[in-house]
């Protein structure tokens, strides 16, 4: 039997025949006949019936031949599958039921819109291409970044990359650590997905000369998903990339104090000292008449390492001075266990002779008048020197001196170096050391001023509280 008991009337017999006539109709391109909606209901009644009449094997055949039919007729129409939606209504009621003998699951199709071409109620599950293996593609993550660790005490940098499989040296480059600063507990280190740098976009950077610069393919930068950069391959100044692949040099003499590799593996939890204040003078002893080595920028991180009286001696990447205790944020207990050391050069002299030459004209009574100074001649552009430590309080064009500069020391003193023969190399503000260059000998002179010259020599005034003295007196 085909059928279920009284199916076969001649009025539905008439109706599948109607419904089978328009959708041949519609595949061969030909104007479809009317069908009712009494008629569809006919039709896919009448289909459910045949299907629940067949068993095992037939009804599975008969699936496969309407599937192919279905496949053959929308390649031979090129068009979409709504030429043939009257069809696919009557599929669409179609509904497989589970057959225990041949163990197939329920499923039903599912019609909507389909483009030119498609499979239509044929589901098909996509696969990995084997044109596209899965390593060619780019890592799919929403930052550069897997992890974030928090620094303990007693844990190194060696420890912390080989926990998470990183090399030491991308650990490095991706926090910052090669500024020097000091390793502190609680310290957040990001941790990369992959090997690479960091990298800030400059102004008129592109990505031609980005990948230039570290060695890597264009496309490397481009498609790595956290980089977010789109198809015009626009860079945005300011904001960070990640450079994968990309491998830099460790600052070598930062490496040489650390002991190598080696030594910065093995860092961790160090003393510290934050900088207050910028332009914080790190000093080669612990006194202002050491000369000064560095200017810190407030916020640094020192490694402390010694203390000596009110200073203290410290470390940032590979240099090594001393810093006034009150000029760090200390924690009271970290002073008190750094061990205390005289080991640090003797204090440069206090004073030295400005500039090499012949004294042609000394302090006191000179023409008729008072010399306030003493006059040191030589050919012109003899380097002049800092006779002390001290700061610029005017540098350039001097009433009376036509060129000049004038420092100012502790302990009420003052000197004038005049004369020189062009532009100080020091401006207002700065801070020199004893015998550090602050411009070259000349004959300039401001008459309107009351100066006056008659060869190539410095003129140098030194005054205590506002009174000019004999250099002779403090000059070794």
């Amino acid at each position: 039997m085909l059928g279920r008991p009284g199916m076969r009337r001649p009025a539905q017999s008439a109706r599948r025949s109607a419904l089978a006539l328009a959708a041949l109709a519609r595949v061969r391109g030909l104007p479809a006949p009317a069908v009712s909606a009494e008629g569809k209901r006919g039709a896919a009644a009448a289909v459910r019936a045949i299907f629940d009449g067949l068993r095992g094997p037939a009804q599975v055949r008969l699936v496969r031949h309407l599937s192919l039919c279905i496949l053959v007729a929308l390649i031979l129409a090129g068009e979409s599958l709504a030429r043939v939606s009257g069809l696919a209504e009557v599929m669409a009621q179609v509904e497989l039921r589970s057959s225990p003998q041949l163990g197939v699951q329920s499923a039903a199709y599912a019609v909507g819109p389909i483009a030119p071409l498609a499979i239509g109620p044929i589901k098909v599950t996509a696969g990995p291409s084997p044109l596209a293996p899965a390593n060619s593609r780019p890592i799919e993550v929403a930052s550069a970044y897997k992890a974030w660790h928090q620094l303990e005490p007693g844990e190194t940098l060696g420890e912390v990359a080989a926990r998470y499989d990183v090399n030491l040296e991308t650990l490095v480059w991706a926090n910052g650590l090669e500024a020097g600063d000091a390793l502190v507990a609680g310290q957040l280190l990001r941790i990369p997905h992959v090997a690479g740098v960091p990298h800030v976009v400059a102004p008129g950077e592109t990505m031609e000369t980005l990948a230039e610069r570290f060695g890597v393919p264009i496309e490397a930068i481009a498609t790595f998903p956290a980089n977010n950069i789109g198809a015009a391959l626009e860079l945005r100044p300011g904001s960070e990339l990640f450079i994968p692949g990309a491998q830099r040099e460790l600052p070598a003499d930062w490496l040489q104090a650390l002991g190598g590799l080696q030594g910065l593996a093995s860092r961790s939890v160090e003393p510290a000292g934050v900088v207050r204040e910028g332009q914080t003078n790190m000093r080669s002893g612990p006194s202002t008449e050491h000369p000064r080595l560095a200017q810190l920028d407030a916020g640094r991180r020192l490694i402390l390492q010694a203390r000596h009286e009110d200073w203290l001696q410290v470390q940032l990447g590979a240099s090594r001075g001393w810093v006034r205790a009150d000029m760090l944020d200390v924690a009271p207990e970290v002073l008190e266990t750094l061990p205390l050391t005289n080991d640090f050069p003797p204090a440069p002299p206090r004073w030295t002779w400005p500039a090499r030459g012949t004294i042609t004209s000394r302090f006191g009574p000179r023409w008729g008048s008072h010399h306030n100074g003493i006059d040191i001649a030589n050919r012109a552009w003899t380097p002049i020197v800092a006779a002390r430590t001290g700061w610029v309080k005017e540098a350039g064009w001097c009433s009376g001196y036509g060129y000049c500069v004038k420092l100012v020391h502790d302990g009420g003193m003052e000197t004038i170096y005049g004369h020189l023969i062009d532009q100080p190399v020091v401006k207002r503000g700065d801070e020199v050391t004893v015998g550090e260059l602050i411009g070259y000998m000349g004959s300039t002179f401001d008459r309107a001023g009351g100066g006056y010259s008659t060869g190539v020599h410095l003129h140098l005034t030194v005054l205590l509280n506002g009174r000019a003295v004999d250099p002779l007196r403090f000059l070794p």
